[in-house]
């Protein structure tokens, strides 16, 4: 049994060695402007910023903020956990295809050598061996990497939290639907890929010999759940002996290795897709890793983005396992480990089947089985900085014009921005939706365009996208500094909570977005990152993946629950857009 031991409770990590980034600059307390873009993406908000803004006063923020140490707001930053945990899983995590091993292993030793990969992978984040993230020679903010590993989430009470071992010794399998802990031994141990391979192999044999029965009810669904449904199912699994020793073993795994070797996913968007939102009794989505190995070799890997994992974190985090482990020794086929070299133990259960039902039906909501993923040829990076145009909010200028299509509006889109340049820092995100894109989004699907105006409108919307990105990286967001507020008071949570939902509910401030979009960093060895196979509950419209590579652009989509257009239309739309963006930029002068 693991040694019950929790390694810290910082959200970021410090790292042995490691340069800290500058902290990131305070707002304005009293810069309205500032406030409304921060949580509204819109600057003429009127009195209901004012309102909100005195509320504000009213319950200490002002002082709190002219109070504010360095020390202090480190402590609050690299100790509170700002996202919300427990919402349905699937909606939220995300799932980056591992590239193919050239070598073409058999799955067992794909799998294996991923598991070594692993191991020697957080065995360099947490010593600060591993090569500092930089931007423009800048070393940038590392503590999320250790969320990577030997982190989950865990009920301890009626909240969700997320719980970090100190145990690294042990891997949590799923295979053919049950849960298995397999002791590898210690991070600086030895371990062979032999020893591995024949583990696994056991595993597998065994679930083929006897299958578990397709009525017997795992726990595994409960972990993609709504809040709800898992606030009374691990309430309920915790009151037997047997439940809480195998979520002990759980939560002390260095990772979670889903063996799916009954599936044979042709593409990268098909082993996506299988991995994300398919045979999800086959998870621990509890768990800040999984990775999935199919039966022909390929990987996935599932990061939990709510245990603090960003996007260019999950991408390096993806290509550093395949990396590594492409350049293990495969084992020698004649070669051979004493018989339980290592161990397996299998978890145990007792799960009401109400329960799992329950759970059934909160994945159901949000489950879509359209085609998610999609590449548009024939244009890309190269294409517009040919032209010297800004190929990320070129790109929102076609994505704008698509949504106007289908809604007949101006969509309210919210792009994804890194701020790790800044010390405890990860994301944040400015809306894009500016006049200046309105504008040119209107003219240029005119039926009369002039290309000439149309480029400087063009021009001009691209800038004013560039302004609000620019302004939301300047300073710690309002959205963000009051939820650091709130965990600093403690005692007046319910008193700021009160006077939010006053402001939101009677003065009308709009808090979500219609689109969320997200550009994560292009790293070989990790292919695509999205969400394949569901829909989001908390957008209007729906989110978007995208990398644009030089000549082409490959596209995930997560349509909301009330968005009913189909992702191959949709594509077949902003692809048209894109051409007639590319039709303005050659035209013009």
């Amino acid at each position: 049994m693991p040694v019950s031991r929790e390694r810290t409770r910082d959200i970021y990590e410090e790292l042995p060695g490691c340069p800290k980034p500058p902290l990131i600059p305070l707002p304005d307390p009293d810069d309205l402007e500032a406030l409304a873009l921060d949580l509204t993406g819109t600057r003429g908000r009127g009195a209901a910023i004012r309102i909100l803004h005195t509320l504000l006063r009213v319950v200490g923020f002002r002082k709190f903020q002219q109070g504010l140490t360095d020390a202090t707001l480190e402590g609050l930053q690299r100790q509170s956990d700002l996202r919300r945990l427990g919402q349905c899983a699937p909606a939220i995590s995300a799932t980056v295809n591992l590239a193919d091993d050239p070598r073409q292993p058999s799955p067992l030793d794909r799998a294996a050598t991923l598991v070594l990969a692993a191991r020697q992978f957080c065995s360099e984040v947490r010593s600060g061996t591993l090569p500092l993230d930089r931007h423009r020679g800048q070393p940038l903010e590392m503590g999320q990497y250790p969320n990577l590993f030997a982190t989950s989430i865990v009920w301890d009470g009626r909240r969700p939290r997320i719980f970090k071992s100190a145990d690294t010794a042990h891997v949590n399998l799923a295979v053919g639907r049950r849960l298995y802990s397999l002791d590898i031994g210690e991070l600086d141990a030895e371990l062979s890929t032999t020893a591995l391979r024949e583990a696994l192999g056991e595993l597998v044999e065994r679930s083929l010999r006897a299958p578990l029965p397709a009525e017997e009810p795992t726990p595994a669904l409960l972990t993609c759940a709504s809040i709800a449904t898992q606030r009374k199912g691990f309430r309920l699994l915790r009151k037997d002996e047997q439940n809480r020793q195998s979520l002990q073993a759980l939560r002390h795994g260095l990772f979670t290795l889903c063996l799916d070797f009954e599936h044979l996913p042709a593409t990268d968007a098909e082993a996506a897709q299988m991995a994300h939102s398919q045979n999800l009794a086959n998870r621990w989505h509890h768990s800040s890793l999984q990775v999935v190995v199919f039966g022909n070799g390929k990987a996935c890997a599932i990061f939990k983005f709510d245990a603090t994992i960003d996007g260019n974190t999950m991408m390096r985090g993806a290509a550093e396992l395949q990396q590594r482990a492409a350049a293990m020794s495969l084992p020698v086929a004649q070669q051979s480990s004493p018989p339980g070299s290592l161990v397996a133990r299998e978890l145990k259960w007792k799960v009401d089947s109400a329960l799992i039902r329950r759970a059934r039906t909160d994945v159901r909501s949000i489950l879509d089985n359209q085609q998610a993923t999609f590449e548009i040829g024939r244009v890309g990076k190269l294409f517009f900085k040919e032209h010297d145009i800004d190929p990320v909010p070129a790109f929102m200028l076609a994505l704008h014009m698509t949504v106007a299509h289908f809604t007949g509006r101006s969509a309210r889109i919210e792009q994804q921005l890194a701020l790790s340049k800044y010390r405890c820092m990860g994301l944040t995100s400015a809306v894009v939706t500016t006049p200046e894109m309105a504008t040119f989004s209107h003219y240029a699907t005119g039926s009369e365009v002039e290309y000439d105006k149309a480029q400087t409108l063009l021009r001009a919307a691209i800038g004013s996208q560039l302004r609000a990105c620019r302004e939301a990286r300047s300073h710690l967001p309002f959205s963000q500094l009051i939820p650091l507020f709130t965990c600093y008071l403690k005692g007046g949570r319910k008193l700021y909570v009160g006077a939010i939902v006053v402001a939101n509910k009677l003065l009308g401030i709009k808090w979500s977005s219609d689109v969320i979009v997200s550009h994560p960093a292009i790293i070989p060895g990790a292919t695509m990152l999205g969400r394949p196979g569901v829909r989001l509950p908390y957008l209007k419209y729906f989110g978007l993946h995208y990398r644009m590579l030089e000549a082409r652009i490959i596209i995930s989509m997560m349509p909301s629950l009330d968005w009913d257009i189909p992702n191959v239309e949709f594509v077949t739309v902003l692809e048209g857009k894109l051409r007639r963006l590319q039709e303005v930029i050659e035209n013009g002068t």
